[in-house]
């Protein structure tokens, strides 16, 4: 009889532990991609602020595809800037306040050339 108290306490923590594993990865997986980004910029692989920011989109299309990216030089510092909405959540209706959650990602490097 008390496993029916816990057992839904138990599967909705677990989710919860897999929802903000999922979120820290997408994360990460894009700030690498920004750094990246901002990294070929300041090697002048990539020529232009447009070009950045499209390698920016093309790569986060599979993690955020309606991501806001913005990217700047600056008294010789590129700055890119990344905003997206979190979508992909496993079990979207246990944590519904996981949905509304904003994540901002912000990198910079010295341009080299």
């Amino acid at each position: 009889m008390e496993t029916l108290i816990w057992l839904p306490l138990f599967v909705w923590m677990l989710a919860m532990a897999i929802n903000v594993t999922f979120i820290l990865f997408d994360k990460n997986q894009a700030f690498r991609i920004v750094q990246d980004a901002n990294r070929t910029l300041s090697t002048g692989y990539l020529l232009t602020e447009a070009q950045t920011e499209a390698f920016i989109s093309d790569r986060l299309a599979t993690i955020a595809p309606d991501a806001v990216v913005s990217t700047t030089i600056n008294d010789g510092i590129v700055t890119s800037n990344v905003s997206y909405q979190v979508d992909n959540l496993f079990l979207p209706h246990v944590v519904k306040d996981l949905m509304n959650m904003q994540i901002a990602i912000s990198a910079q490097h010295f341009m080299e050339y």
